[in-house]
């Protein structure tokens, strides 16, 4: 039976859940210690700021890994980047036989029709998911673990082939993770399937100077040329670009007799300035600057664009589902109770409605908005590496490296907030 003092409770309950549950709050909100952390360069603090995000009902779980990962990742400690990754990797494949429609699941559970999707544990978009293996291969490469890397490889090349069966979507292996596996493979010795994907990359970035020269590499491995081409040196820097901007929520409100309803769908924000690339030098050669592999913001916005309409219709239909239950119970406490009682109630369902019906804005937000790479032969030996960035100047001096036939000296660099970060002891001895 319908009272006043049961709509009461009903709204302090829903006041009270909003401000304990990440349920009722958005994920760039609950994240933001963490973020202004990373934004300042402090990544061990922001890792374990990440580390505590799993949400309600471990909704979070996925981001919470793959967060603090990255910042980890970004401030130089691959083994415990590539420790939290794994650990992401194993949520995801918690996840392995949900069925699903555009990446989410058909029976999500009543938790998320009566209240929002964030009450759905976060199993990661599909370039999320992707690029999570192109990340761990590329660290593990850093590491010398290449057995590893090529691990993360065959992961990822099934989890290309899954994507595409199951949710028929076409992002497939993007270009940073089928780089990585071509550079694995590469330093591997398995030249034909490095030529591969390589072909596949050139095919839809002809002009790319990487692939062009990597191409190049891999036909001079495959013929007579094979014993001088094993003797070169060499260099590959990856250059990760900004970072994601935050989902915002886009709303619109309607009303009924008795009430007001609201339909809430995610879109990207727009992103911070970053550097536009970054120039390498190796002793007293410039190599050039590195060059677009993958544009992560711009598979991610086509990545939500495939999803859109189902996440518009299941909010929609959410949401006309509470105002008609409100209307109808606020007519029946009217006729029995009063004016009044029906006014609470509608008062009490509009609050409800509006703090429940909330927009899904969880993304890996510590991703890169771009990648670049820049890979080239350098003469063996012991050499200082410059990077510069191309817009604001600014250089990082990664000290002496040793290059060495066959042992490509690998350097991460990240840009946040207008400054370089660079792992700088990848392969070979180096010193300030």
């Amino acid at each position: 039976m319908f009272s006043p003092a049961k709509a009461i409770s009903i709204t302090l309950l829903g006041f009270g859940a909003s401000c304990s549950s990440s349920v009722f709050t958005d994920y760039p909100e609950d994240a933001w210690f963490a973020l202004d952390a990373f934004e300042h360069g402090e990544f061990q603090s922001a890792a374990q700021e990440f580390q505590l995000l799993n949400g309600t009902l471990d909704s979070n779980e996925f981001l919470a890994y793959a967060e603090s990962g990255m910042a980890y990742h970004v401030g130089g400690d691959l083994e415990a980047a590539t420790n939290e990754w794994l650990k992401a990797v194993r949520v995801l494949d918690d996840f392995g036989d949900r069925p699903t429609i555009s990446g989410r699941s058909l029976s999500e559970g009543a938790l998320s029709m009566l209240i929002n999707d964030k009450t759905i544990p976060y199993d990661g978009e599909g370039f999320e998911a992707v690029l999570l293996h192109g990340f761990l291969a590329w660290d593990f490469l850093r590491l010398n673990k290449l057995d590893d890397a090529l691990v993360e490889v065959k992961r990822g090349y099934e989890f290309e082939l899954f994507e595409e069966e199951r949710f028929g979507t076409t992002y497939g292996m993007n270009r940073f993770a089928r780089f990585v596996a071509a550079l694995a493979q590469d330093i591997d010795g398995q030249y034909d399937d490095a030529r591969i994907d390589l072909e596949s990359l050139a095919k839809e970035i002809p002009d790319h100077p990487t692939v062009q020269y990597s191409l190049a590499r891999i036909e001079r491995l495959q013929s007579r040329e094979r014993a001088a081409e094993r003797e070169v040196a060499e260099i590959v820097v990856v250059f990760e670009r900004g970072r994601m901007p935050q989902k915002v929520a886009h709303e619109l409100r309607y009303s009924t007799n008795r009430s007001i309803g609201k339909f809430s769908v995610p879109d990207f924000g727009m992103p911070a300035f970053a550097a536009a690339s970054v120039s390498v030098k190796v002793g007293d050669r410039g190599l050039g600057t590195t060059t677009l592999i993958e544009d992560v913001l711009a598979v991610g916005k086509s990545n939500l664009n495939d999803r859109i309409g189902w996440a518009t219709t299941k909010s929609v239909a959410r949401s006309v589902a509470k105002t008609v239950i409100v209307d109808e119970v606020s007519e029946a406490a009217k006729e029995k109770h009063g004016k009044w009682a029906g006014i609470l109630v509608g008062i009490t369902g509009t609050l409800l409605n509006e703090y429940t019906e909330r927009a899904d804005l969880r993304s890996w937000l510590t991703l890169p908005t771009e990648i670049q790479v820049l890979r080239a032969a350098v003469t063996a030996g012991k050499h200082r590496v410059i990077l510069t960035s191309g817009s604001a100047g600014q250089k990082l001096d990664l000290g002496i490296h040793s290059f060495q036939a066959g042992k490509p000296v690998l350097i991460g660099v990240r840009e946040i907030g207008g400054r370089l970060y660079a792992e700088p002891n990848a392969h070979g001895e180096t010193r300030p």
